[in-house]
C-alpha cells in the first residue's frame, strides 16, 4: 500500500499555479493542482487519456469543449482524451485532485510546477 496525505500538496504561489505529483506510473498520473483566485488553466488536451478531477477546496469555472460549468468543493468532472478543457476563472483559491489514465506519453505532464 502506498498512502499519501493530499493536504501536504495544497500550497499556493502568487506567481503561478502549483502542481504536486501524488502518484506516477505507467497506468496513472495523479496530482494536486492549486490555483489562486485570478489564475487560469489554459485550454488543452491529454492525448488519449481520460482525466478525472475532484475539487478539494475553492470555486471556479471549468470549461470542457464548449460547455462551462461552475465547480466547487465536492464537484467531480471527467474529460476524455479528445476533449479540450481548462479553467478560465478561479473565484476562490482552488485545489484539485487530478487523475489521468493512462499516464500520457509526454513527460511534461508528470512534472511538478511552482
Amino acid at each position: 500500500m502506498d498512502l499519501r496525505n493530499l493536504e501536504n500538496s495544497i500550497e499556493f504561489n502568487d506567481e503561478q499555479l502549483t502542481k504536486r505529483i501524488i502518484f506516477s506510473n505507467e497506468q496513472i498520473l495523479s496530482f494536486v493542482l492549486n490555483l489562486k483566485r485570478g489564475q487560469t488553466l489554459p485550454i488543452h488536451k491529454h492525448e488519449n487519456s481520460s482525466v478525472v478531477l475532484n475539487v478539494l477546496k475553492g470555486k471556479a469555472e471549468l470549461k470542457i469543449n464548449d460547455e462551462v460549468q461552475k465547480i466547487q468543493r465536492g464537484s467531480a468532472a471527467l474529460a476524455n482524451g479528445k476533449d479540450e478543457f481548462g479553467i478560465p476563472l478561479v473565484e476562490e483559491d482552488l485545489s484539485l485532485f487530478v487523475s489521468i489514465s493512462p499516464r500520457p506519453n509526454n513527460t511534461k505532464y508528470a512534472q511538478e510546477i511552482g
